[in-house]
């Protein structure tokens, strides 16, 4: 699943733009898994109680490659993965500065960077449970605001589906033309790969906090499940809203038409209301990022492994110091990238294969710490060659394109891998494997939820496609 954040607008926009709605399903095939968590892994992790997903390394494996992974995974996820994916934020947040202030990128990421800096001084974790609330009121208001006069702007539904469908029919149609087999080919490899590779994680990151929080099954299932739901909601209003975008001007062909027509549209007493809403939703999602990279780095690294013994003061100061770090990286990511589509396709290249590793270590046993370790530095490493290799010989195959070449390539090279590794290396041993087995259901509950989590997720799936059909039809 991607973050609800104010990338969304901006990278539907682009994709319908130069691939119309059916490119979409580049995003729309991750709700396949998307109740996956929430009913199978949710109410596992509520039944622990770690700061951050990282410690369940140490939980789930046993020995020195548990803390080599868990070192490794502390530097690099904590201090640049997480980076990375704040930088992506940043540079659809810049944009709305941009055009706001009519001031140049570098200038409006250079503010958007300070803006960042001075709002870790205030992150707390606390603190951002309850102010999460009110900066998602002032977010969906904002979006109410943009969509009413973005719908006045283009003259209405009807007139935003005539002037596209004269323009090219194609761009409305979520499924392509029967013999466009490139593009079904890539539909093919969505549906069938691409969420389970790159897109189905097990809970972890920024938004274990939510599991670990609450007790009981079912209050981790529906505390899983809450976010899932906005999220198809939120995806269906933000495709409306781009389908309008579009259709006011349908020349441009840039992702950040989806911002320039909101604030060419709404009346100019009201833009600072859409400004706040944006910002509240930017700073909420890179806030819950900059705990999580910054746990990493002073719980995980720092604490565990270099000073473990210091006052609560000293870490204080530390995590501020490594939010700082992840902040400064993160910006000068941003000032190096060119769209949010590239960058979303870099990261679902890096994270092919590694993806299965995360949910089948709650269930197959004989994986061990170097299976996850050699899954995450082999997808980097096969991304990279596979980037090279083509740069030197061309892929030419009309039909299946390259980047669909790559997917394919890197999950099964990645997968080999991990498997390999997995054999060879030795079993976790038999106190922690029992300390493990201990928090989970049986296997036949464990069949039963995937399964109703399947089923779930390909109705989902069919609703939000149906939504989507059926806005197109009536309106």
């Amino acid at each position: 699943m991607y973050y609800v954040s104010v990338d969304q607008g901006q990278l539907i926009t682009g994709v319908i733009h130069q691939k119309g709605l059916s490119g979409l399903w580049i995003f729309w095939a991750s709700f396949l898994g998307a109740t996956f968590v929430p009913i199978v892994l949710a109410p596992l992790w509520s039944k622990l109680n770690f700061i951050t997903d990282n410690q369940f390394i140490l939980f789930r494996f046993s020995g020195k490659s548990a803390r080599i992974l868990h070192q490794f995974r502390s530097v690099y996820v904590g201090g640049i993965v997480v980076a990375f994916l704040i930088s992506f934020h940043t540079l659809a947040f810049s944009r709305i500065i941009q055009l706001y202030f009519k001031i140049d990128l570098d200038t409006s990421i250079l503010i958007t960077g300070i803006i960042l800096l001075i709002f870790t001084l205030k992150n707390s974790l606390n603190l951002k449970f309850t102010l999460d609330v009110y900066h998602s009121v002032i977010y969906v208001i904002s979006l109410a605001i943009s969509f009413y006069f973005l719908y006045k702007l283009a003259h209405g539904w009807d007139h935003s589906i005539q002037i596209l469908a004269k323009k090219n029919p194609e761009t409305l149609s979520i499924f392509p033309k029967s013999t466009d087999s490139s593009n079904w080919n890539s539909i093919y490899l969505y549906l069938g790969i691409l969420w389970w590779s790159t897109q189905l994680f097990d809970g972890g990151g920024p938004e274990m906090a939510r599991f670990t929080a609450v007790k009981g099954k079912w209050n981790a299932i529906k505390t899983g499940l809450l976010p899932v739901i906005l999220n198809l909601l939120l995806s269906v209003i933000l495709v409306g809203m781009a389908i309008l975008s579009v259709s006011i001007h349908p020349n441009q062909k840039e992702e950040i038409s989806f911002v320039q027509n909101i604030f060419e549209s709404v009346p100019d007493w009201l833009d600072p209301v859409c400004l706040i809403g944006f910002f509240a939703m930017y700073i909420t999602t890179v806030e819950s990022m900059l705990n999580w990279g910054g746990s990493f780095l002073t719980i995980d690294f720092y604490k565990t492994y270099l000073r473990p013994n210091q006052s609560k003061k000293h870490y204080a100061i530390l995590s501020f110091l490594a939010m700082t770090f992840i902040c400064v990286l993160a910006i000068l990511i941003t000032r190096n990238m060119s769209s949010l589509e590239s960058v979303i396709k870099v990261v679902f290249s890096i994270s092919a294969g590694v993806a299965p590793v995360y949910i089948l270590r709650w269930f197959w046993l004989r994986i061990n710490a170097w299976s996850q370790l050699s899954a995450m530095i082999a997808s980097g490493v096969y991304t990279l060659a596979f980037n090279w290799y083509v740069s030197l010989y061309p892929i030419q195959t009309p039909n299946f394109n390259e980047y669909n070449w790559q997917i394919v390539t890197v999950t099964l090279l990645t997968t080999i891998t991990w498997i390999i590794v997995t054999f060879l290396t030795p079993k976790d041993d038999v106190k922690t494997i029992a300390r493990f087995k201990a928090i989970l259901p049986s296997t036949k509950e464990i069949l039963q939820r995937s399964g109703i989590a399947f089923i779930l997720g390909v109705l989902l799936l069919v609703i939000l496609v149906i939504s989507i059909k059926t806005i197109l039809i009536r309106f």
